[in-house]
């Protein structure tokens, strides 16, 4: 496992002191940051490396008292069925189970940082699992009703990447498009969401870090046929779909390359959950011309159309009730967060996307209820200021979500309280005019 260096990421320059004139600038968003200057360091010692991670689950587990139980669902570059891009397995893609897969029970699984870089959601999940793991009537009540899994880091590889000696999280994960290995010409083109480079944007925009260890963008490598392995599939069928552009793109399934997306979806596939949790981070947005609020959450419950798989023709739909459960999910998220016309409350919907190629699109074409949850800001823009706030936009929701699951109220939550929630519009830049467009 490789080790982690608790240190402060690097930068070219120290923050100067002088005053700049976006300083004196009307705020952009209230509150208006707080945002990362060029130049200016950045500190993510508070967050977990995958050592730390892995020991903080093991005494949750051993102090859990039964309640919790931890399993290893594969390693970052192997699983028994999978892909192996090395003769080592890589690092291990935990599950914490609270209950089991329990077709008479309402199941929910969550997944964060399938970006290596978007650490708040794993902080997040570990407060939850604390809390579920310690007991008590509500959460008794809950577990009776609803089992819950969460795997609280799925991309390992990108969360512990190492750059000049030092921890740099990257989106990406770290693995080599090796087409010969699976059957293919040795000259096929990699799925379109291949970094061949290994390439970061850097911190606070002075231009990019070239880490050097190609990798996938792992959010785009799953399918709507959860059972797709490209090793099975006719390889003169697959290289011709690779090497054409008017077919490798976002508006098809990923090709399920990574050891770690392949053992998420057979988490799902074991569990068959009713609803799907994935969160990510994104950037900045204010709610309105008129509400200048910063939005410190996005929430979506559809991010996939329609889907025909090109390869066996199956035909997938998200099926209305399953719509339904997803809008009255982030509906309800929606409504925990509203404490007066506080920060917590200016929400937006995330942006119109169709991603089949996402495991929340590909989940939600197989009968799963999904809320995509976007909070703000990235490794390079925020470091660790405002995580504390961040968190609760994630565990406030999620928790009000397991007890609708467990008591049924969620069923009478009104889905036009999802259709209006304010789409995504004022996106805003921060003082360093930083592109923020990666996110989910």
């Amino acid at each position: 496992m490789r080790k982690f260096s608790r240190l402060v990421i690097p930068t070219a320059m120290a923050l100067t002191m002088a005053v700049s004139s976006t300083a004196l600038a009307e705020p952009q968003s209230n509150p208006n940051g707080p945002y990362v200057e060029n130049e200016q360091n950045i500190s993510l010692s508070s967050y977990m490396s995958n050592e730390e991670l892995a020991k903080t689950l093991q005494k949750l587990e051993a102090s859990s008292k039964g309640k919790m139980k931890l399993e290893i669902a594969g390693y970052s570059n192997w699983t028994l069925d999978g892909y192996k891009t090395e003769e080592e397995k890589g690092d291990p893609l935990y599950v914490v189970k609270f209950g089991d897969a329990d077709q008479n029970k309402k199941r929910i699984l969550i997944t964060t940082q399938i970006h290596g870089n978007e650490q708040i959601g794993t902080e997040a999940a570990i407060d939850i699992i604390q809390k579920l793991s310690s007991g008590g009537k509500e959460v008794d009540e809950i577990l009776d009703k609803v089992s819950i899994w969460i795997m609280p880091r799925i991309n390992p590889e990108g969360a512990d990447n190492q750059f000049e000696g030092k921890w740099y999280p990257t989106r990406y994960t770290l693995q080599t498009w090796l087409p010969e290995k699976i059957g293919l010409p040795f000259d096929t083109k990699a799925p379109w969401y291949y970094n061949a480079l290994g390439s970061e944007r850097a911190q606070n925009n002075n231009g990019t870090v070239v880490y050097g260890i190609p990798g996938y963008d792992q959010n785009r490598d799953y399918n709507p046929n959860l059972d797709f392995r490209v090793e099975n599939q006719d390889p003169a069928e697959v290289a011709q779909f690779l090497n054409s552009k008017a077919t490798n793109n976002s508006n098809n399934g990923g090709f399920f390359v990574t050891a770690e997306a392949r053992t998420v979806s057979s988490v799902f596939k074991e569990f068959k959950p009713d609803v799907y949790v994935d969160v990510h981070h994104r950037g900045f947005n204010t709610v309105s011309d008129e509400d200048n609020r910063s939005v410190p959450v996005q929430i979506a419950a559809v991010v996939a159309d329609p889907y025909t798989d090109p390869f066996t023709g199956e035909h997938y739909e998200v099926d209305e009730d399953v719509l339904k459960l997803g809008k009255q999910v982030n509906a309800l998220s929606y409504l925990a967060l509203q404490r007066g016309l506080s920060h917590y409350g200016a929400i937006q919907k995330y942006p119109d996307v169709n991603l089949p190629g996402t495991a929340l699109g590909a989940f939600a074409l197989n009968d799963t209820a999904i809320m995509l949850i976007e909070i703000k800001g990235q490794s390079q823009t925020l470091g660790q200021k405002q995580s504390g706030m961040l968190k609760e936009t994630v565990k406030v929701p999620l928790y009000e979500v397991f007890k609708g699951l467990a008591d049924g109220s969620i069923n009478n939550v009104d889905t036009k309280i999802y259709d209006d929630v304010p789409e995504s519009s004022n996106r805003i830049s921060d003082p360093t005019t930083r592109d923020n467009d990666m996110a989910f």
